[in-house]
């Protein structure tokens, strides 16, 4: 027994007859097929027994519709590392292609490596579910000796993250330990970004587009504009960057980005890097003042520390209907912050004020939950002496805040006019060519840029 009462899933309370139809369809696999179930190439089977025959499962994730861009499981598994699909419903199309390879999952299960093997939704028409069934760690247990659901999900991702700051902190070792706050969004940030066998987010492997890839190292300035707790800022100084100009408005968020870019003085050399930090929005345009909505907190309770925003791009609206977790407030936090100018505004007697983009960037990193979006559809984007310095740029586009796949296009013919060479995983693709397409994915993209000789 694994399972707390009150730590159930909302998702098994109120649909119990499911939760217990989507397990004994697992057993039924595993009865009749085995240790013959297909299997993706490259994955390796593990069970707690001494045959190859899978375990059953803790967990099952119901997906309707979903259409799921690459990527790879957060955290790790205990006892059962091996995650098993199958697809159910009237439709066509909608492999599950696991590195590259597509498989036709429609009544037909498969296993594959969720962890470690990279995989995707193919595009399909007609109504499609998906169960994947896998087994989360349960290595942390309650107070009274039971294992609770909601901290096995959480210190999956907070274990992982624990060893990754603990090794990246051996690279830099004149910053302070890189610290995180425990069941929060920061240690997803941490395992996308420091991961490197499954690769940062933020790097990108030499392709026909960009013959020598993209990464954040050997650069002399890097503007981090979303700053987050640091960890992008500290991937950089890891990777030899001598000057860090970061800014985050939101408060505790800042109070640890202080903390983790602060080079310890007993440490203090002439050779470690210098950092500038700013407790400021950026934007297309500055304000003395600004209002910040501040993220609801997860489902699961977990504190959603990466998804604050400016009011006019915030996804978050006040509720009266009940939410899943208690943590959850009906009313969101708003707050005022100062927001200055990405390229720089004019003031009332026409001179150019200083905007966050200044001389000696070589380096951008724009992830400010959708402020980016008028950054980048602005004239100023379009023009080559708009970017100073910058040769490299890295955006997360927020695609839950603007969905039209024809704005995003339009932002990314303006860097191009502006000399960059762009590069985001499905250009090219369906969504990407098809005339009036909406985002069909639940993720925001990351574009890659490097300026054109």
């Amino acid at each position: 027994q694994i399972w707390d009462v009150d730590a159930m899933p909302l998702g098994n309370s109120l649909f119990p007859e499911l939760a217990k139809a989507v397990f004994d369809l697992e057993n039924e696999i595993i009865r009749r097929q085995g240790a013959s179930i297909s299997a993706a190439d490259g994955m390796r089977r593990q069970s707690t027994t001494s045959s190859l025959q899978r375990s059953p499962s803790t967990h099952c994730a119901v997906n309707r519709n979903a259409q799921f861009t690459p990527h790879v499981d957060s955290g790790r598994g205990q006892g059962q590392s091996v995650s098993m699909i199958a697809g159910l419903g009237n439709y066509t199309g909608g492999e599950i292609l696991v590195e590259g390879e597509p498989y036709d999952i429609r009544y037909n299960a498969l296993e594959f490596d969720g962890w470690k093997q990279l995989h995707w939704t193919a595009p399909f028409k007609g109504e499609r579910y998906s169960l994947v069934w896998f087994t989360p760690d349960m290595s942390r247990k309650s107070g009274n000796g039971k294992r609770q659901p909601s901290e096995m999900l959480l210190s999956l991702d907070d274990q992982h993250a624990k060893r990754l700051a603990e090794e990246h902190s051996k690279k830099v070792p004149f910053l302070r330990p890189l610290k995180f706050r425990h069941d929060s969004t920061d240690g997803i940030v941490i395992n996308e970004l420091l991961d490197v066998e499954k690769g940062s987010s933020y790097t990108m492997d030499p392709n026909s587009n960009m013959p020598l890839g993209f990464s954040l190292n050997g650069h002399n300035c890097v503007l981090d504009v979303g700053a987050h707790i640091g960890v992008a800022s500290r991937l950089a100084i890891a990777g030899g960057c001598k000057h860090i100009i970061a800014y985050e408005p939101e408060p505790s968020n800042f109070e640890m980005l202080s903390q983790n870019l602060d080079i310890s003085q007993s440490k203090a050399h002439s050779s470690n890097p210098t950092v500038e930090l700013y407790s400021s929005a950026v934007a297309h345009q500055s304000s003395e003042s600004r209002t910040m909505i501040q993220a609801r907190n997860e489902n699961d309770g977990k504190e959603n520390t990466w998804r604050h925003s400016l009011e006019e791009y915030s996804q978050y609206v006040d509720t009266t209907h009940e939410l899943p977790s208690k943590s959850q407030k009906k009313t969101l936090g708003r707050i005022s912050v100062p927001c200055i100018s990405f390229f720089g505004d004019y003031d009332k007697h026409g001179d150019k004020q200083k905007g966050a983009l200044v001389a000696g960037v070589s380096c951008v990193k724009l992830d400010c939950e959708g402020a980016e979006i008028d950054i980048l559809l602005s004239s100023e984007a379009a023009q080559r002496s708009s970017w100073l310095d910058a040769t490299h740029l890295v955006v997360e586009w927020s695609f839950t805040k603007e969905r039209r796949v024809t704005v995003f296009h339009q932002a990314m013919d303006n860097l191009r006019n502006a000399g960059f060479e762009i590069y985001y995983e499905g250009i090219g693709s369906w969504w990407d060519t098809d005339a009036g397409v909406m985002w069909p994915y639940h993720k925001d993209l990351i574009v890659f840029g490097i300026m054109r000789e």
